[in-house]
């Protein structure tokens, strides 16, 4: 039991630390700490979006999409989808975007996840 809680505290710190690096304009460090991350917890969608969001941020675009997607298939993550979906909408693919958005609003109402269905509701607003 005290093995769980110690890798459940280190992925924590370094959930904490990739973002911090995120904020300080750090990506690469910043991708390196999420894929650590997402060595250690592979289901754990927060690794995904850190990693695509570094990725993003540092133009590396099609990289992004791939964590995104990753997330969404490994994690089953709503939260990957709706980002897929933002980087599919600013790159003009707005079937695909629209796409991604259903499977999160469907990950939403099977999770009962009611703050992804509310992020569901919004980014359908943007669209």
């Amino acid at each position: 039991m005290n093995d769980q809680v110690t890798v459940a505290q280190a992925i924590e710190a370094l959930y904490a630390t990739g973002h911090w690096l995120l904020g300080q304009s750090r990506f690469k460090d910043a991708a390196d700490v999420f894929r650590a991350m997402a060595k250690a917890e592979p289901g754990d969608e927060r690794c995904w979006l850190g990693l695509g969001k570094a990725h993003e941020a540092a133009g590396h675009g099609v990289i992004a999409k791939e964590m995104y997607v990753t997330g969404v298939t490994l994690a089953r993550g709503g939260r990957c989808a709706v980002a897929l979906a933002r980087l599919l909408r600013e790159h003009g693919h707005d079937g695909m975007a629209a796409e991604a958005i259903d499977f999160a609003d469907q990950i939403a109402g099977e999770t009962d996840d009611e703050a992804l269905a509310a992020l569901v509701h919004y980014e359908r607003g943007q669209s």
